[in-house]
Protein backbone atom coordinates (compact mmCIF):
# COMPACT_ATOMS: atom_id res chain seq x y z
CA UNK A 1 0.00 0.00 0.00
CA UNK A 2 1.29 3.23 -0.63
CA UNK A 3 1.95 6.14 1.59
CA UNK A 4 -0.66 8.44 -0.21
CA UNK A 5 -3.51 5.42 0.33
CA UNK A 6 -2.91 4.67 4.13
CA UNK A 7 -4.45 8.20 5.38
CA UNK A 8 -7.60 7.98 3.40
CA UNK A 9 -7.79 4.17 4.32
CA UNK A 10 -7.18 4.41 8.59
CA UNK A 11 -10.30 7.33 7.75
CA UNK A 12 -12.45 4.86 6.48
CA UNK A 13 -11.35 2.23 8.99
CA UNK A 14 -11.85 4.61 11.96
CA UNK A 15 -15.36 5.94 10.96
CA UNK A 16 -16.81 2.30 10.24
CA UNK A 17 -15.20 0.99 13.98
CA UNK A 18 -17.00 4.05 15.00
CA UNK A 19 -20.35 3.81 13.90
CA UNK A 20 -19.86 -0.10 13.96
CA UNK A 21 -19.49 0.17 17.90
CA UNK A 22 -22.39 2.70 18.09
CA UNK A 23 -24.90 0.45 16.44
CA UNK A 24 -23.29 -2.45 18.89
CA UNK A 25 -23.92 0.00 22.17
CA UNK A 26 -27.14 1.29 20.74
CA UNK A 27 -28.12 -2.88 20.54
CA UNK A 28 -30.89 -3.30 22.78
CA UNK A 29 -32.94 -6.19 23.91
CA UNK A 30 -36.47 -7.29 25.23
CA UNK A 31 -37.18 -8.70 28.62
CA UNK A 32 -40.83 -9.94 28.63
CA UNK A 33 -43.16 -11.83 31.27
CA UNK A 34 -45.91 -12.50 33.03
CA UNK A 35 -46.48 -11.41 36.41
CA UNK A 36 -48.92 -13.11 38.36
CA UNK A 37 -49.98 -14.05 42.00
CA UNK A 38 -49.75 -17.45 43.37
CA UNK A 39 -53.28 -18.66 42.24
CA UNK A 40 -52.44 -17.93 38.64
CA UNK A 41 -54.48 -14.13 38.66
CA UNK A 42 -52.67 -11.34 36.35
CA UNK A 43 -51.37 -8.58 38.26
CA UNK A 44 -51.80 -5.19 36.83
CA UNK A 45 -49.69 -2.10 37.25
CA UNK A 46 -47.14 -4.05 38.12
CA UNK A 47 -43.83 -1.56 38.02
CA UNK A 48 -40.96 -3.77 36.44
CA UNK A 49 -37.23 -1.49 36.49
CA UNK A 50 -34.27 -2.79 35.62
CA UNK A 51 -31.43 -1.03 38.70
CA UNK A 52 -28.24 -0.84 37.72
CA UNK A 53 -25.10 -1.03 40.52
CA UNK A 54 -26.31 2.05 42.50
CA UNK A 55 -29.30 1.24 42.86
CA UNK A 56 -30.26 3.68 40.15
CA UNK A 57 -33.18 2.89 37.01
CA UNK A 58 -32.17 2.34 34.11
CA UNK A 59 -35.62 1.17 32.31
CA UNK A 60 -39.02 0.69 33.77
CA UNK A 61 -42.41 -0.39 32.45
CA UNK A 62 -45.81 -1.31 33.79
CA UNK A 63 -47.55 -5.09 33.04
CA UNK A 64 -50.82 -4.31 31.68
CA UNK A 65 -54.65 -5.42 32.57
CA UNK A 66 -53.57 -8.97 31.69
CA UNK A 67 -50.53 -9.21 33.82
CA UNK A 68 -47.88 -8.63 31.02
CA UNK A 69 -44.66 -6.86 30.85
CA UNK A 70 -42.43 -5.66 27.75
CA UNK A 71 -39.42 -3.74 28.27
CA UNK A 72 -36.86 -2.88 26.02
CA UNK A 73 -33.09 -2.70 27.38
CA UNK A 74 -29.47 -2.09 26.24
CA UNK A 75 -27.41 -5.64 26.45
CA UNK A 76 -25.86 -4.84 29.71
CA UNK A 77 -25.54 -6.44 33.11
CA UNK A 78 -27.62 -4.75 35.78
CA UNK A 79 -27.67 -4.73 39.77
CA UNK A 80 -31.07 -6.71 39.93
CA UNK A 81 -34.75 -6.41 37.96
CA UNK A 82 -37.84 -5.61 40.37
CA UNK A 83 -40.82 -5.80 40.46
CA UNK A 84 -43.87 -3.92 43.16
CA UNK A 85 -47.38 -3.20 42.52
CA UNK A 86 -46.68 0.30 44.52
CA UNK A 87 -50.63 0.50 45.76
CA UNK A 88 -49.52 -2.72 47.77
CA UNK A 89 -46.29 -2.06 49.22
CA UNK A 90 -46.27 -1.01 52.92
CA UNK A 91 -44.47 1.94 52.60
CA UNK A 92 -46.84 3.80 50.13
CA UNK A 93 -49.74 1.37 51.05
CA UNK A 94 -53.83 2.37 52.15
CA UNK A 95 -54.52 -1.22 52.23
CA UNK A 96 -55.25 -3.07 55.14
CA UNK A 97 -52.56 -4.90 56.58
CA UNK A 98 -52.65 -8.75 54.88
CA UNK A 99 -53.58 -6.91 51.37
CA UNK A 100 -50.12 -5.77 51.50
CA UNK A 101 -46.98 -7.63 49.71
CA UNK A 102 -43.23 -6.94 49.20
CA UNK A 103 -41.31 -7.00 46.27
CA UNK A 104 -39.65 -9.18 43.66
CA UNK A 105 -35.76 -9.81 42.73
CA UNK A 106 -34.18 -10.89 39.57
CA UNK A 107 -30.60 -10.54 41.01
CA UNK A 108 -26.97 -9.55 38.87
CA UNK A 109 -29.71 -9.44 36.09
CA UNK A 110 -27.72 -10.45 32.51
CA UNK A 111 -29.36 -8.84 29.70
CA UNK A 112 -27.89 -10.03 27.07
CA UNK A 113 -30.71 -11.60 24.50
CA UNK A 114 -34.48 -11.75 24.64
CA UNK A 115 -35.49 -13.15 28.00
CA UNK A 116 -38.83 -14.43 29.36
CA UNK A 117 -38.96 -14.02 33.31
CA UNK A 118 -42.23 -14.78 34.69
CA UNK A 119 -42.85 -13.02 38.17
CA UNK A 120 -44.89 -14.58 41.23
CA UNK A 121 -44.17 -12.50 44.34
CA UNK A 122 -46.54 -12.30 47.87
CA UNK A 123 -45.64 -11.57 51.29
CA UNK A 124 -42.00 -12.60 51.13
CA UNK A 125 -39.38 -10.98 50.29
CA UNK A 126 -36.58 -12.48 49.20
CA UNK A 127 -32.97 -9.93 49.36
CA UNK A 128 -29.68 -9.79 49.23
CA UNK A 129 -29.71 -13.02 46.58
CA UNK A 130 -26.09 -14.57 46.09
CA UNK A 131 -24.99 -17.72 45.18
CA UNK A 132 -21.34 -18.86 44.76
CA UNK A 133 -18.74 -21.48 45.00
CA UNK A 134 -16.28 -22.09 47.60
CA UNK A 135 -13.06 -23.68 47.16
CA UNK A 136 -11.91 -26.43 49.02
CA UNK A 137 -15.55 -26.96 50.25
CA UNK A 138 -17.98 -29.92 49.57
CA UNK A 139 -18.78 -29.90 45.59
CA UNK A 140 -22.04 -28.15 45.05
CA UNK A 141 -23.23 -24.46 45.44
CA UNK A 142 -23.52 -21.88 48.82
CA UNK A 143 -26.72 -19.23 48.87
CA UNK A 144 -26.98 -16.37 51.27
CA UNK A 145 -29.93 -14.41 50.78
CA UNK A 146 -31.98 -12.57 53.57
CA UNK A 147 -35.94 -13.69 53.63
CA UNK A 148 -37.83 -10.92 55.01
CA UNK A 149 -41.54 -12.20 56.27
CA UNK A 150 -44.04 -8.98 55.84
CA UNK A 151 -46.28 -10.77 58.88
CA UNK A 152 -43.67 -10.66 61.09
CA UNK A 153 -42.68 -7.21 60.43
CA UNK A 154 -46.58 -5.94 60.88
CA UNK A 155 -46.34 -7.99 64.09
CA UNK A 156 -43.56 -5.70 65.35
CA UNK A 157 -41.35 -8.68 65.83
CA UNK A 158 -37.88 -8.26 65.81
CA UNK A 159 -36.97 -11.14 63.59
CA UNK A 160 -38.49 -11.38 60.14
CA UNK A 161 -36.84 -14.06 59.17
CA UNK A 162 -38.61 -17.28 59.90
CA UNK A 163 -36.21 -20.48 61.89
CA UNK A 164 -35.26 -23.32 59.90
CA UNK A 165 -38.37 -25.45 61.24
CA UNK A 166 -40.67 -22.95 59.56
CA UNK A 167 -39.26 -22.35 56.30
CA UNK A 168 -40.44 -24.36 53.46
CA UNK A 169 -37.22 -24.23 50.66
CA UNK A 170 -36.96 -25.23 47.13
CA UNK A 171 -34.29 -24.36 44.86
CA UNK A 172 -34.56 -25.01 40.80
CA UNK A 173 -31.14 -24.40 38.46
CA UNK A 174 -32.56 -23.30 34.69
CA UNK A 175 -35.87 -24.79 35.91
CA UNK A 176 -34.49 -28.05 37.22
CA UNK A 177 -34.77 -28.92 41.09
CA UNK A 178 -31.56 -29.68 43.27
CA UNK A 179 -31.22 -31.00 46.65
CA UNK A 180 -31.04 -28.58 49.60
CA UNK A 181 -28.38 -30.00 51.66
CA UNK A 182 -28.70 -27.44 54.53
CA UNK A 183 -30.33 -23.99 55.27
CA UNK A 184 -28.28 -22.54 58.30
CA UNK A 185 -29.61 -19.37 59.90
CA UNK A 186 -27.00 -16.62 60.25
CA UNK A 187 -26.89 -12.84 62.05
CA UNK A 188 -26.06 -10.51 59.62
CA UNK A 189 -24.41 -7.16 61.16
CA UNK A 190 -26.23 -3.54 59.78
CA UNK A 191 -25.52 -0.23 60.91
CA UNK A 192 -28.63 -0.49 63.08
CA UNK A 193 -27.76 -3.04 64.47
CA UNK A 194 -28.97 -7.41 62.95
CA UNK A 195 -30.86 -8.93 61.17
CA UNK A 196 -31.08 -12.58 60.27
CA UNK A 197 -30.11 -14.19 56.64
CA UNK A 198 -29.45 -17.61 55.57
CA UNK A 199 -26.61 -20.07 53.62
CA UNK A 200 -27.71 -22.33 51.71
CA UNK A 201 -25.53 -25.86 50.50
CA UNK A 202 -27.57 -26.88 47.04
CA UNK A 203 -26.18 -29.70 44.72
CA UNK A 204 -24.21 -29.28 41.57
CA UNK A 205 -26.43 -29.20 38.61
CA UNK A 206 -26.40 -32.73 36.88
CA UNK A 207 -26.28 -31.69 33.43
CA UNK A 208 -23.69 -28.70 32.40
CA UNK A 209 -24.71 -26.54 28.85
CA UNK A 210 -23.29 -24.11 26.69
CA UNK A 211 -24.70 -21.05 28.13
CA UNK A 212 -22.90 -18.20 29.62
CA UNK A 213 -24.85 -17.96 33.07
CA UNK A 214 -27.03 -20.31 34.98
CA UNK A 215 -30.03 -19.29 36.59
CA UNK A 216 -31.24 -19.84 39.89
CA UNK A 217 -34.63 -19.43 41.35
CA UNK A 218 -34.89 -19.87 45.58
CA UNK A 219 -38.29 -20.18 46.44
CA UNK A 220 -39.31 -19.87 50.26
CA UNK A 221 -42.63 -19.97 52.50
CA UNK A 222 -43.20 -19.46 55.97
CA UNK A 223 -44.90 -22.08 57.38
CA UNK A 224 -45.91 -20.29 60.15
CA UNK A 225 -47.53 -17.06 58.89
CA UNK A 226 -48.62 -18.50 55.02
CA UNK A 227 -46.14 -15.79 53.86
CA UNK A 228 -44.16 -16.79 50.61
CA UNK A 229 -41.92 -15.36 48.25
CA UNK A 230 -39.23 -16.68 45.23
CA UNK A 231 -36.01 -14.77 43.60
CA UNK A 232 -33.81 -15.60 40.91
CA UNK A 233 -29.92 -15.19 40.23
CA UNK A 234 -28.24 -15.01 37.49
CA UNK A 235 -24.32 -16.90 38.08
CA UNK A 236 -21.88 -16.36 34.93
CA UNK A 237 -19.72 -19.64 35.11
CA UNK A 238 -16.67 -17.82 34.44
CA UNK A 239 -17.15 -17.41 37.72
CA UNK A 240 -17.05 -20.61 39.01
CA UNK A 241 -16.11 -23.14 36.46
Amino acid sequence: MTPKKIGPFLLGALIFLFFDCRAQDSETIQITGLVTDYSGNPQDSVFVVAMNKNFSPNASTFTDADGQYHLELQKGKFMALLAVRMHEYPRFSSLPAKEQRLEYWAWNFIADKDTVINIKYHRLEIYGLNVFKIHGASPGYTIYCRPMSLTRLQNEMTDIAPDPDELEITVEINGKPVSVNMAQKVNEFIEEGELYGYLLHVDFKADLDKSRYDVFRIYMKDTTTGDKGEAIYFLEKSDYY
